[in-house]
């Protein structure tokens, strides 16, 4: 296919090019900020790059550099705040050796460091941070996983921009630290269930799947271990149904989607990729769909309300250029699906 729309003329297909290798991307939630992304470079030294782009021309596809700053190290991943209505100031985040915390200002589109987070108050050295994830629910919490085995929930308090003038700075505590695996912890990620803003995952390299509640923090319930005991890298919950979670393990092939209530056993397997798996990304809108992107150089969309009788196959599935390192699924614009794939951004229509 052309990737064009022949019926409506639109392009289905956007692309940027970046003057460095991209690893870490993420969408902007503003209703006022449409098509617009972080990009954080993958280069193998202390310094590295942030870029916000936006598509200013949709006629040409010309997305244009917004903003951008400097960053210690490769970011392991970037979030813009979860605000759909466009009340709070305009923040994203960033981990590496820390969590910091960035204001884009509302006039010139300049980028500061709000606040730089460090857990690590007693220590010479950093435990990097693998991964971390914003609460949708109430924006003054944040989850940081590290290399430490530890699991980190900041308290942040962003500030309301007050007008258009908006002097608040962020200031973030810790309101707790755990020892949430017996190895490396690679990913974090809040849950939407019981109120959204308690409960919450994390995967390691130990290979378990653990879920946690705020309230009860004294004990967790472990709800996947891999069979093989290979390190799992990634999770994400399912946006609308809070039952359903999936998970990867290094260099493997398939996505394992799990269901909290059926702990242990996967719920299904989606097998189709022929290169270890890098990303994956739920819908925003839907329960039944999920996207998969790997070094095979596809993004493989599913539709998986058939479990669990076996998904045999995607009912899409889109080749890129070069091997996929990083799938992103719009909240804000569900129809769109960003992957970054060696120096190249695209956003597809979906």
């Amino acid at each position: 296919s052309s990737g064009i729309n022949a019926e409506y003329g639109r392009k289905e297909i956007y692309k940027y090019d970046a003057p460095f290798t991209l690893y870490a991307m993420s969408w902007s939630n503003r209703p006022d900020k449409k098509y617009r992304l972080a990009l954080g470079s993958f280069i193998e030294e202390y310094s590295n790059k942030v870029q916000i782009i936006q598509l200013t021309d949709e006629e040409n596809g010309e997305f244009k550099v917004k903003g951008s700053f400097d960053h210690p190290y490769p970011t392991t991943k970037i979030l813009w705040i979860p605000d759909t209505k466009g009340v709070c100031p305009d923040l994203l985040a960033t981990s590496g050796d820390y969590l910091r915390i960035w204001k884009v200002s509302e006039s010139t589109g300049e980028v500061k460091l709000e606040s730089l987070l460090n857990n690590n108050k007693n220590s010479d050295f950093c435990a990097p941070l693998t991964s971390f994830d914003w609460n949708e629910l109430d924006p003054n919490l944040v989850g940081t996983s590290s290399i430490d085995t530890t699991c980190t929930i900041w308290g942040l308090e962003t500030g309301q921009a007050i007008g258009r003038i908006d002097n608040n700075s962020v200031t973030g505590q810790v309101r707790t630290q755990l020892i949430a695996h017996d190895k490396e912890v690679f990913d974090i990620a809040f849950s939407r269930a019981g109120g959204g803003r308690d409960i919450f995952a994390s995967v390691g390299a130990d290979g378990s799947v653990r879920m946690f509640d705020l309230r009860h923090l004294e004990h967790s319930t472990i709800i996947y271990e891999d069979s093989q005991q290979q390190p799992l890298l990634r999770l994400c919950w399912n946006k609308q149904d809070p039952n359903y979670l999936a998970t990867m393990a290094t260099d493997g092939l398939e996505v394992i989607i799990l269901d909290v209530r059926v702990p242990c056993t996967p719920v299904a397997t989606l097998k189709n990729h022929t290169a270890c798996v890098n990303g994956i990304a739920w819908a925003p809108h839907s329960s039944c769909h999920i996207c998969s992107a790997a070094d095979d150089q596809q993004a493989l969309i599913w539709d998986i309300q058939q479990m669990p009788r076996p998904i045999d196959d995607p009912i899409l599935a889109y080749r890129a250029d070069g091997e996929i390192n990083q799938v992103q699924w719009a909240a804000g614009q569900p129809d769109w699906i960003a992957i970054c794939y060696n120096q190249s951004m695209e956003i597809l229509r979906v």
